[in-house]
This record gives structure tokens, sequence and C-alpha cells, in this order.
């Protein structure tokens, strides 16, 4: 916004007028419209995170309003609500887009607008609005912003055509972003249930699915039998906060460089050539496996052709340690088994310590695997897996993308 004109940073072409401040109880009008009957209608939840939802979806199937539902707001499709009482001076404000009609508590303030555009105004309500929401709440424990007071929030409007055209973009955009969630989270299922069939459950010797030509029994051996376990650095050489830099020859990881997801490069810290030939066993070869041993245990990273390209030195620190193939197993399998459902069993049970988990090198080689004897059976699974986590990576950067540019738009398309 310029400091002369209420006009936003950025406007769809053919509209150049100022935007005109506005009540809110100008541009709604309340919807009073009660239940009469005990569950007349679905119940409904007007969530922070996913929108208004049935309630019995929210609290995993289960109904919290069950008993003296009678006297609710009714919630009719394309109508508004938030809830009124926030611990946190955070408040949401949700359009009905589901059902027809639903009831909702009477924490709830229900209302539809009036010459105003719809999708615009659910996005206006929700950004910029924040401070002048938490000004007008009540309350020194949990926070309470009656309608009443909310109604004389004022915020900046521009005509209905312009609105229009505003609101149509964010409704394409987030109907966007939507389709792409639900397009990661289907990958995202699809892996948790072949992780799930592709390896033996506890007992069994063969998967429940298993690619076609391949029918020998696998076979069960420690991790130490099939790998070299290798503690990370430590001892009186380990670097002191003096000689970590923020660039440099090698990358000296830490267990917060290694997630669920794998690597992640952010928040790094280097050292040089020189100490890290000073170190000992936590220089990382191609094809290593990561395991956290401290802190959140268990996350696995694989050290391949492709990230030793990004960066080709690396060590780790005494929160990990490293599982080095002995040729007998690929590594490719190793680190999908590992995230399996049998493999994240094996390692919560050798974890110990109430406090601070740990795994110790000497129980992570007694860690049993199963695995086919055949190596392109192995080959043939750790490459699904891999295309399976290209293709939700794929996903991840797209929604990202998208969600990074509706964030930009909301702080430029608005005054």
């Amino acid at each position: 916004m310029t400091d002369k004109r209420k006009v936003p940073e950025i406007r769809f072409e053919g509209f150049d007028g100022e935007w005109e401040e506005q009540h809110i109880g100008d541009v709604i009008e309340d919807y009073i419209e009660k239940t009469i009957i005990q569950n007349q209608y679905p119940i409904l939840t007007s969530s922070q995170q996913f929108g208004v939802v049935l309630q019995e979806h929210y609290f995993a199937n289960r109904q919290v309003t069950t008993n003296k539902n009678i006297g609710y707001f009714v919630l009719p499709k394309g109508h508004f609500t938030y809830r009124s009482r926030s611990d946190t001076d955070l408040f949401v404000f949700n359009r009905n887009d589901i059902i027809d009609n639903g009831v909702i508590s009477y924490f709830y303030p229900v209302f539809n607008v009036k010459d105003t555009d719809s999708d615009f105004f659910l996005r206006r309500i929700n950004h910029g609005t924040k401070q002048q929401l938490a000004m007008a709440a009540e309350g020194t424990g949990q926070r309470v912003l009656s309608h009443s007071k909310f109604k004389k929030m004022a915020l900046f409007f521009p005509l209905i055509e312009e609105q229009s055209q505003i609101g149509t973009f964010f409704q394409n955009l987030d109907s966007l972003i939507t389709l792409h969630q639900r397009k990661y989270d289907k990958l995202t299922t699809v892996k948790k249930a072949m992780l799930e069939k592709m390896f033996p459950k506890d007992g069994a010797d063969v998967p429940e699915i298993r690619f076609k030509g391949f029918t020998e029994k696998w076979e069960r051996r420690t991790l130490g039998e099939i790998t070299e376990v290798l503690d990370g650095d430590r001892g009186k050489n380990y670097p002191n906060e003096n000689e970590f830099q923020e660039r440099g020859h090698t990358l000296f990881l830490s267990a917060a460089n290694v997630t669920k997801e794998g690597f992640v490069f952010e928040n790094c810290q280097y050292i040089t050539e020189e100490k890290s030939n000073s170190l000992g066993n936590g220089k990382l070869n191609t094809n290593d496996i990561l395991l956290t041993s401290r802190g959140s245990i268990g996350h696995i990273a694989w050290y391949n052709h492709e990230i030793q390209m990004q960066v080709p030195f690396a060590r780790i620190n005494s929160g990990m340690l490293i599982l080095r193939s002995k040729h007998m197993v690929k590594p490719c399998f190793i680190t999908h088994f590992l995230k399996s459902p049998f493999g994240k069993y094996q390692i919560d049970f050798i974890s110990f310590g109430s406090a601070q988990p740990q795994l110790t090198k000497k129980d992570v080689s007694t860690y049993t695997l199963s695995f086919p004897v055949d190596h392109g059976e192995q080959s043939k699974i750790g490459s699904f897996f891999n295309n399976l986590d290209s293709l939700i990576t794929l996903q991840q950067r797209e929604l990202d993308k998208l969600k990074n540019i509706k964030k930009a738009c909301l702080e430029r398309m608005f005054v």
C-alpha cells in the first residue's frame, strides 16, 4: 500500500480507483436460524487448518456434540462462521462449502456477505487482520471475539467488479493447491501401503507383494553381518565452535540434517579439509546409510551418488551411525527396509532411555533384516521406492511453489 493512495501493490488491469474503508457490519448480515430437533443436520466444526469439516471426521470418526444440540446454529452452504473463543488470539473465518446445511455450536456466529463477493471476503477477512482481531478480542485467559466487536472492525474493499476478479483468482489458486495436495497425499498413502506389503511381516519369509519372476524365500541376517556399523566423529579432535564455518570443504552433518524425508541441507556447518583429515570414522563414502542414534532417533538418509554430487565431502557427528554395506545387500534395499513398518518397529524396540532415547552401535548390529538373495529383486524394490520418493518430492515442490505464490499474492493484492 502506498502512503498516499489506498491501493494494492498488484491489481488486475482496468482497475485504478482507491479502495474504500468499510465496517464489517456493513458488508455482512447475520443468519440466526437455530435447530428445532436433535441432530437436525450433520454436526460441523470450523477448524483452523481444514476449514469447515464434518465433526465426526475431525474428531476421528466420533461426534463430540451428541447431546442437547437443539437450539444450535444452522450453517447453510455458502455461509461463514468462526470460533469466537481462542487460547492464542488466532481467529480463523471459514465458509461452509461441503454440505447444504449443518449444525454448529452457538460459540460460532453464522453470517453471510451482502453486496460483497464471497470468495473475495473469505481471503480479505483472513489476511492482514490478525492484529485488529486480537485488539477486538476480550479476556485475559481465553480470548473472546464477540460478534458485535467483530462487526465494528473496518477494512478496505474495492468495487464489487474488482472483488470478483480477486476472489475468482484465489478460488482457482486454492483449487489448484487442493488438487496437488490430494496427489501428494495419494502418493504418500501408496508408499505407506507398499512399505507394508513389499517387505515380509514379522515371522514371514516372503512379502505379500513382489515382482514377477521372483519366488525364492528371503534370508534373515543382522545388520552387523551385512554392514559395517560405524560411530560418528567424537573424541579429542572433535571440532570446537570456532572451527565451524558457514562454507568450507567438508560438510559436518548433525542429526538435524537428517529427517524422516532424508537429508535437509539447511543450517549446515562446515570444517576445513585439514580438520576433516584429523578426525576418525565419521567420513562418508558413496552409498553409506545414515541412521540418527540420539534425539530424534531412527531417521534414515542414503548418501548415494546424486547426494554426493551436491555434497562431495561430508562427515557425521556423534548423534548418528553409518551403515556401510558389505555388498551382500544393496544399500538402496537396506534404506527402504529400515523405513518399512517392521524396520521401524525394530528401531523402536532396540532404543533405550526414557528422557533421551538412543541407539548404540552394539544394539544396531543385532538388528534383523530380511532380504532376497537375488540382487535383481533387491534392485527392483530399491528402484521402485526411489522412483516413488522422487514423485513425492516433485509433488511436494509443486505444492510448496503454489503455496508460496498464494502467500506472495495475499501480501501484495490487498490493502
